[in-house]
């Protein structure tokens, strides 16, 4: 390797590494201003979902590795479990708090995703310092702050819970949807950098299988990011595919045809057999690009498809499993499904940076006639759309996720496409040994001319990046304003002194021969002991998986919210513990001393600033206690 190129890779190398640091550190920079250690704190805002997550971690960090639903480890839980359980299982074998183990992992997968969004920009446009352009697609703002209606506003609310946001408002959370965004960018990054004109064959092949294997396995952390990325794989491939035909009107018009069949279709599909198989079935428009592209590639098209699918089986079958034997969770949750829809004029407000970009990458594209950089906008303009309207075809899943993983994935194709155009419009002055190289790749040479020659395509250029940076910087409010709210950057403290003395004594019921769930005042919340110490709490999360004895935790939470405790409940489902606080306006050690039995107590001290939700605030005490009989 000439020194120059090995120069340039280490100035490549140097520039993504630090571009992602800096990106995760921004993305925090809300708790590190607030004087708060990212890596120890848990964001409060939107964390109900999160706690429920954190329980499955929890179990498994404290050698739980069963599929029971996580609260109360009892019943069958199918959701996707696989990421939670890798967070668990280091914080097991390093000793790690959860809630650090659980922070930790997802900076460096964050870090990682920005790393290879920022190695592949630079590798394409064949310019080192543009890998700290990998930063951008993750502050991409939505134009909240203009079209929410409410002031400060950084996320637009929709119907029942549907939100829109940009990028930082869905990687906050450090959760599996987080996880599987970046680990999916990691294994599109490769799969563009070797399928890019003059990509090495060896490369190509070790590479799309990895890539296939990592979005295959997405299934087992988060449907939706699986699902955003099987979409953007496959119909990637089939656009590939039908530029590389021979017969390309034939291909286009029966893919066509076959979206209006799925628009037409789809809802019916869904009647007869399912939300899983209607969400396979958006996929048919991809079938003759495919079977062109399975010939082209000689088959690891077709290759790189089954690894897909079989790192993707066992998630999918054991879901199948749940939904034919009717598990009553499976049911609830996709006729929970409902006005979740996007499509509306503020979602194309929001989404006109990755929108207007993508439109301008094909614009250029066609201009110069690079096919890379048009597959590149014609995938991303095809699938991220089809998804986000999901619901009107019939599948219904939540389309508002789908929207805003596309902000990201959208944003990272905008830049990708760009990246490349660059390349051919400002050729980057080369040695007589790039000659051969560059032409293979599609890059004309420079014949030793500045960089900046005045060609139509190259004005056309610099006019739709000047556009799409100007609206990028006048969305940047949205992001600056997540950084500024209270509630969004509020936050848990797992490890004050109140926190260390509810999880002693919860810690000491789960070992104490006697087993049982615990139940707890309301100022005590029930969710963080479960995520701090792993313990068989008198909870679940509705939306995630069902336990045993569901009316009677439903009765036991019911009694609770009103400061009471029902015991026919607590008998029916083995719940023989209860934690109290001092602070706590309900009084259950005086209301309740003829039924409950004393075991232990620790004093505490609040920490500055720690407040006690439904209790007043002050130094107390917190007491576990065993039900009589």
């Amino acid at each position: 390797m000439a020194p120059s190129r090995r120069s340039t890779r280490w100035k490549s190398l140097s520039v993504a590494a630090v571009t992602a640091v800096v990106t995760v550190i921004l993305q925090q920079w809300g708790q590190i201003a607030a004087g708060r250690n990212p890596f120890t704190h848990l964001r409060t805002e939107f964390w109900h979902d999160q706690l429920g997550y954190l329980a499955i971690a929890a179990d498994v960090a404290h050698g739980h590795f069963d599929n029971s639903e996580p609260v109360t480890m009892t019943g069958i839980s199918y959701y996707p479990r696989f990421y939670y359980s890798t967070v668990g299982f280091l914080g097991r074998v390093t000793g790690l708090p959860t809630i650090v183990s659980w922070n930790m992992t997802s900076f460096v997968l964050q870090f990682l995703a920005a790393l290879a969004v920022g190695l592949v920009v630079a590798g394409l446009s064949r310019r080192w310092w543009l890998a700290a352009a990998g930063a951008l697609p993750f502050f991409t703002g939505t134009f909240a702050y203009a079209i929410a209606g409410r002031e400060g506003a950084w996320y637009t609310l929709l119907d029942a819970h549907a939100v829109m946001w940009g990028p930082y408002g869905v990687l906050f959370s450090n959760n599996a949807e987080t996880a599987g965004l970046c680990v999916g960018l990691i294994a599109v990054s490769g799969l563009l950098w070797v399928w890019r004109p003059g990509g090495g064959a060896r490369a190509r092949v070790t590479v799309t299988l990895v890539a296939a294997a990592l979005i295959g396995m997405l299934s087992s952390f988060q449907t939706y990011s699986f699902l955003s990325f099987a979409y953007v794989a496959a119909f990637g491939a089939a656009v590939a595919g039908i530029f590389a035909a021979r017969r390309k009107l034939v291909v286009v018009l029966v893919s066509v045809l076959l979206i209006g069949a799925v628009f037409a279709l789809g809802p019916v599909v869904a009647d007869r057999i399912g939300q899983l198989p209607t969400l396979m079935f958006g996929m048919l428009p991809a079938l003759p690009g495919l079977v062109v592209a399975i010939a082209r590639s000689r088959g690891l098209v077709a290759i790189a498809a089954v690894v897909a699918v079989g790192a993707a089986l066992p998630q999918v079958l054991y879901t199948m499993l749940g939904v034919v034997n009717k598990d009553p969770f499976l049911t609830y949750r996709v006729a929970s499904n409902h006005l979740l829809g996007i499509v509306s004029w503020q979602a194309l407000v929001g989404a006109s940076v990755v929108l207007v970009g993508l439109a301008g990458v094909l614009i250029v594209a066609r201009l110069v006639r690079d096919r890379f950089a048009s597959i590149v906008a014609i995938t991303a303009l095809l699938v991220l759309p089809l998804l986000a309207v999901n619901d009107v075809w019939g599948a219904n899943a939540e389309p508002y996720r789908f929207w805003i993983e596309g902000i990201l994935i959208g944003g990272s194709a905008v830049i990708f496409g760009f990246a490349r155009l660059i390349a051919v419009a400002w050729p980057p002055r080369h040695t007589r040994e790039d000659s051969g190289r560059l032409a293979q790749e599609g890059v004309a040479p420079d014949d030793g001319m500045p960089p900046t020659r005045r060609t139509a395509p190259a004005m056309v250029l610099i006019g739709v990046l000047s556009v799409t940076a100007i609206l990028w910087i006048a969305a940047l409010p949205d992001w600056i304003g997540s950084l500024r709210d209270p509630e969004m950057q509020a936050a848990w403290n797992p490890f004050t002194e109140r926190e260390n003395a509810v999880s002693e004594l919860a810690r000491e019921a789960s070992t104490s021969p006697s087993t049982g769930l615990i139940t707890t005042e309301r100022c005590i919340d029930n969710r963080t002991v479960k995520a701090n110490t792993g313990t068989p709490v008198a909870n679940y999360h509705l939306g995630m998986a069902w336990p045993d004895h569901k009316d009677a935790i439903d009765d036991i939470i019911s009694a609770r919210d009103a400061n009471a405790l029902d015991f026919d409940a607590m008998r029916d489902s083995d719940t023989d513990w209860v934690l109290t606080d001092s602070n706590c306006e309900s009084d259950w050690s005086a209301l309740y001393a003829d039924r409950l039995e004393r075991v232990d107590s620790r004093s505490y001290r609040l920490a500055p600033g720690e407040t006690i939700s439904a209790g007043t605030s002050g130094d107390g005490e917190i007491t576990l206690w065993r039900v009589r009989g």
